[in-house]
């Protein structure tokens, strides 16, 4: 059968109305935070399409080994795909959650100008887009929230945290800084231990105790002669982590571009006292 054959008998394939560009950035920017928070569920994720209808769902990793007892029958697998899936697990938020961006806004703003070189402005970044097409200002918090939803055995979606954004420039010099805050337990949580830097990376890692009980775990590497990355993981004893990252780059460390500036922005121990800025907070 020829192609023009073969078109004439399935006729006209109708349009999807699925919007491919939203749903793909919606799973970057699912895969970069969930990269971000733990690397080690993000090397055993997957990402499964299914072309005629642009659908894209994420896969959990799958259950540990579990410990059956001799004679005894295995237990049946579970018919939730979520059922493993993170979400948090922190107390309820007492606030609506415009009200929670607004007051991290103005508290991350304020923290962030304290710390960097004089003379710095702060602008948008891309970073600071969400939904797609709609930009958000320089270190503004807006909410990322998606329901858990599990369908044809996988699950997608749990999203529920606070991200900030934006570029910085001082003379010449370029780079970025953002945050993330969050409910512990989530697929967001910041790390509570050292792991490897990102694979083509070098770096180092540290973990130490803040003055108030905070697990704090500072890391920086750097891609080769590419960007530098600061990074600091913060957790709160009353529920709330954070998650302070700085780079010398303009756009994204993970794009490769060369250095804009010699450092990032901000140091680790710059990074730390942001994140243990009192205000930073999801229970004032």
């Amino acid at each position: 059968m020829s192609r023009k054959q073969f078109d004439t008998a399935i006729g006209v394939i109708p349009p999807s109305t699925v919007d491919v560009e939203a749903v793909l950035d919606r799973e970057r920017r699912r895969a970069r935070v969930r990269g971000v928070a733990n690397p080690w569920t993000a090397a055993g994720a997957g990402v499964a399409a299914v072309a005629a209808g642009a659908v894209f769902v994420l896969a959990p990793g799958g259950p540990g080994p579990s410990v059956v007892q001799p004679g005894a029958a295995a237990p049946p697998p579970s018919s939730d795909p979520c059922r493993l899936a993170p979400r948090p697990t922190g107390a309820p938020l007492r606030e609506k959650t415009t009200v929670v961006a607004d007051r991290l806004t103005t508290v991350l703003t304020d923290a962030v100008k304290r710390q960097v070189a004089a003379g710095t402005t702060l602008g948008v970044h891309t970073l600071g887009q969400y939904p797609k097409g709609t930009q958000h200002g320089p270190l503004a918090f807006y909410h990322v929230f998606s329901a858990l939803v599990a369908k044809d055995g996988v699950c997608s979606g749990g999203e529920d945290y606070f991200m900030a954004a934006a570029s910085t420039a001082e003379k010449a010099h370029k780079g970025n800084v953002w945050a993330i805050v969050t409910r512990l337990g989530g697929n967001a949580s910041p790390q509570t231990e050292c792991t490897p830097p990102p694979a083509k990376a070098e770096g180092s890692c540290h973990r130490r105790t803040g003055p108030h009980g905070e697990t704090i775990v500072e890391e920086t590497f750097t891609f080769g002669k590419g960007p530098t990355v600061n990074r600091v993981n913060v957790v709160k004893p009353d529920g709330t982590g954070l998650i302070v990252e700085a780079q010398n780059t303009a756009r994204d460390a993970k794009l490769g571009d060369a250095p804009d500036m010699p450092s990032p922005p901000l140091s680790l121990g710059q990074l730390a006292e942001v994140a243990l800025d009192p205000g930073l907070t999801l229970y004032p």
